[in-house]
């Protein structure tokens, strides 16, 4: 005989609570007290009612799933961002199916499919391959969130960092220590330069070129170096700077794995950091503090981008009307997050430039 699945009414009327008091449990709302809730939890043990179970029967119909859409979660960021956006996307009892899509834009497309297939509700897209007409398409089959990539549509929310005035300051930082001759390191196969505001590639390597032509200094494009995202490249970049007839006194890496990387090949062939040259990493994510030279790097709030991502998406699938919102973050050098000011117009997470050991 087929088991029957037990209701928000039958958890109601075994605990002696109205089914608003129990919606309130299951969607952790307070003006609850504790006496009520712990009767609520133990009706909704005593049938068997789980908490995924109660959303869906909130929401009406639906998988419960949320997609999220990263590169790869090998490399640190976008491990801490896709465990942020897991641990909130659990306080209100939604699954993440997390998709790699290694840069490539077949394999966006196959998590893009999961929308039209009903599999997820929405997707949460930590970086886009394709074009953004293509993706957008697929918000009439669910909900779409831009997080860590810039989005110029209004129809849709975005978390994104202010990376021009992030690598500016970063830049302008190296200069007033002295050094002229900045390499650059970015994971995007090639750079191009856009309007501000477009791509976050393009404004990470417009403002390390605008902090350089202020203080007279052109970009030297063979201190440019592309296509790199892992340590083993960092190791690979810093073997052909040393092979340079002409080599740059600092680099921004890109990410704190690059750096990394960088940071053990100098010291394995004696070169001195940050005398001989300097290395920045990007994100300040903990192996920065574990080098035998901690490393200085460009912060960015992580934890707070797909917290923010995540209950965006939430607050969609709820259908809450208050249209498309976008949030920016105020931080502070030292890594504590102050307020939440909203605004009309986007959800901007600025990087904050934080030293470690120069």
């Amino acid at each position: 005989m087929e088991k029957v699945l037990a209701t928000i009414s039958d958890v109601a009327r075994l605990s002696g609570m109205s089914v608003s008091t129990v919606s309130r449990v299951i969607n952790n709302k307070p003006h609850v007290s504790e006496e009520k809730r712990q009767k609520i939890l133990e009706a909704m043990d005593a049938l068997g009612y789980s908490p995924l179970q109660a959303a869906r029967q909130l929401r009406g119909s639906g998988s419960g799933n949320i997609a999220v859409v990263v590169p790869t979660i090998t490399n640190n960021f976008f491990a801490q961002l896709v465990d942020s956006i897991e641990k909130t996307c659990r306080q209100y009892h939604y699954r993440t199916l997390i998709v790699q899509t290694y840069g490539e834009k077949e394999s966006e497309e196959s998590a893009m499919n999961l929308l039209k297939m009903q599999h997820a509700d929405g997707v949460i897209l930590c970086a886009i391959e394709n074009d953004w007409d293509k993706l957008k398409s697929y918000g009439e089959y669910g909900k779409l969130v831009v997080c860590n990539e810039y989005n110029q549509d209004k129809e849709i929310s975005m978390v994104c960092g202010r990376q021009y005035e992030g690598f500016y300051k970063a830049s302008k930082y190296l200069l007033e220590k002295g050094y002229r001759k900045i390499a650059y390191c970015t994971g995007t196969r090639a750079v191009t330069l856009q309007d501000k505001g477009i791509n976050i590639d393009s404004d990470r390597y417009r403002g390390y070129m605008d902090a350089l032509a202020q203080s007279g200094i052109a970009a030297n494009t063979a201190w440019l170096f592309s296509g790199v995202r892992e340590m083993e490249d960092g190791r690979k970049i810093m073997r052909k700077i040393l092979e340079l007839s002409e080599k740059p006194d600092a680099v921004i890496a890109g990410s704190d794995e690059v750096a990394a990387g960088m940071v053990m090949e100098a010291l394995k062939n004696g070169v001195k950091i940050p005398q001989d040259i300097a290395i920045m990493g990007v994100d300040d994510q903990p192996l920065a503090s574990y080098l035998q030279i901690p490393l200085t790097t460009i912060w960015q709030p992580v934890q707070d981008e797909g917290r923010c991502a995540a209950k965006e998406m939430v607050r969609q699938l709820k259908g809450e009307s208050e249209g498309i919102r976008r949030k920016e973050l105020d931080l502070k050098a030292d890594s504590q997050t102050v307020g939440i000011n909203r605004t009309e117009t986007g959800m901007k997470i600025e990087p904050v430039f934080k030293t470690k050991n120069w």
